[in-house]
């Protein structure tokens, strides 16, 4: 699996989360309760899957917070819960660090760091 799928299963795994926490709360018959079930079970299917090749705790805040932005802009869109500017800040300071943490991930630190062990090897090496 290429890295690129599996950060669109965690993505698509975040989104299924959204519907299926909504579910949890407002699922009132057999068929939705079976409906929510189902999107529990695509969910963590995605993000298990995805997790085999993206570090655990990048792919896991990712996941985590797709599903945390989206379930409170659902409340506030769909369910009439009142709109708060101060929701709408804090989500927005989520999801830009969410982005952050995935630039910042393994993989990247990996050649972060080798760049800069070559820069100090190299400027050891100058020094004799």
């Amino acid at each position: 699996m290429s890295s690129n799928l599996a950060w669109v299963l965690i993505i698509v795994g975040g989104i299924m989360e959204c519907f299926w926490v909504s579910g949890l709360k407002y699922a009132d018959s057999f068929t939705l309760y079976i409906l929510t079930g189902l999107g529990i079970l695509i969910s963590f299917s995605c993000g298990i899957i995805a997790m085999k090749k993206i570090e655990v705790s990048v792919a896991y805040a990712v996941f985590v917070g797709i599903g945390t932005a989206g379930v409170v802009l659902a409340e506030m869109l769909y369910f009439g819960e009142n709109f708060s500017l101060i929701k709408i800040l804090l989500i927005t300071i989520l999801v830009i660090c969410v982005i952050a943490l995935k630039f910042v991930n393994k993989e990247n630190d990996d050649e972060a760091f080798k760049e800069l062990s070559d820069v100090v090897f190299d400027e050891i090496k100058e020094q004799k």
